[in-house]
């Protein structure tokens, strides 16, 4: 975001209805911050004068466009439930024009730059998870999204861009193709099934949980986790966050990757569930998993190896992609199990019962 992208006039009328200080403009300070793909988001510094004292407040301006728009009606509706205790407060929005939208954040002052060395801090985004799970499982009034046919639709542009890649570029690729088809093809009724699994149900998600949409801040003595960017909140499964967490940490972390199951198991504990592993919830675990990668993740990496020219940064995306296929090839292996063990079951509800002689 530059200087110009945002109207300096209201973001001064927005400080001062809200501070009731007057504000020079030469006082705000407009910084960049790394921001999403389709928005931009920036730190704003500002002097207030006002009484004795100037004072100096801080907020996050961000400018939402295209489908990301959807996230000021998100803040909206999660701010007036349950959304002001996972999330930053939305402190003001303001329509700039069709599609665009400017949102005033709280500023979320960050305990540690990369807390997720710590198992607790893992855990504690889970356990975070946990109750905004258990608090919507009713569901919300969140903006319509047909989530499925967008899902399908990202999954099959993967498909198509993972059969024209050369095979050398991506090792794991060439042994993953033939299960990502299979996977693409399934992924309907591998969402069926696991917006059907119970106890978890459906429930208002995050959407898009990974190190670079979680803070940890301190506040009133307590250390606590705090979700951003919400563009992507739907109703869903619970396991779409978990697995999104756990598959995301773990490729920077070894050690929450070595701790995988026990922090899965944690979640469910969390939940107030059985803390079992049993192969129904593992399967949908998974399904959830290759859904994530589908969603967007898998088909970025391997279009910036397709478009790699520094060996470097072929081989990060690579690396990158050979992750997100290994979750493919499981969720291939569970849904082909499953489809053998539901093939069976009809078999023998189908089979006629057999007369004593």
């Amino acid at each position: 975001m530059t200087r110009d992208a945002l109207d300096r006039a209201a973001v001064t009328a927005f400080l001062v209805a809200r501070h009731g200080d007057a504000v020079c403009d030469s006082a705000i300070e407009i910084r960049p911050l790394p921001g999403g793909l389709c928005s931009e988001v920036a730190l704003v510094t500002a002097r207030l004068r006002g009484g004795a004292r100037a004072r100096r407040v801080t907020l996050v301006a961000k400018l939402v466009h295209g489908t990301a728009a959807r996230e000021a009606a998100v803040y909206r509706r999660l701010s007036r439930s349950v959304g002001r205790r996972f999330s930053p407060e939305l402190l003001g929005a303001e329509r700039l024009g069709r599609g665009r939208w400017l949102l005033y954040l709280e500023r979320i002052e960050p305990a540690h730059a990369w807390p997720w060395a710590d198992s607790a801090h893992t855990a504690r985004v889970l356990d975070r998870l946990a109750r905004l799970h258990e608090e919507t499982a009713q569901g919300a009034a969140l903006p319509a999204w047909d989530y499925e046919a967008e899902n399908l639709a990202r999954a099959r542009d993967t498909l198509s861009l993972a059969e024209r890649l050369p095979r050398g570029e991506i090792p794991a690729l060439a042994r993953t193709l033939p299960a990502l088809r299979r996977v693409v093809s399934a992924l309907p009724a591998m969402r069926r099934e696991l917006l059907a699994f119970q106890p978890l149900g459906r429930a208002v998600i995050h959407g898009d949980v990974h190190p670079g949409n979680v803070m940890v801040r301190r506040r009133d003595g307590v250390v606590e986790p705090v979700l951003l960017d919400w563009a992507r909140a739907r109703i869903g499964s619970p396991l779409e966050d978990v697995s999104s967490w756990l598959q995301a940490l773990g490729y920077w972390e070894p050690e929450a990757r070595r701790r995988h199951d026990t922090l899965l198991a944690g979640y469910l504990a969390a939940r107030g569930l059985a803390p079992a592993l049993t192969r129904p919830l593992r399967d949908v675990y998974w399904f959830a998993a290759a859904s994530n990668a589908l969603a967007g993740a898998l088909g970025h990496h391997l279009a910036v190896a397709c478009g790699a020219s520094a060996p470097g940064a072929l081989e990060a995306a690579a690396r990158n992609a050979a992750d997100w296929l290994r979750v493919i090839r499981r969720a291939d292996a569970c849904w082909s199990c499953g489809a053998r063990g539901r093939r069976s079951a009809r078999g023998r509800r189908a089979r006629p019962a057999t007369r004593a002689t």
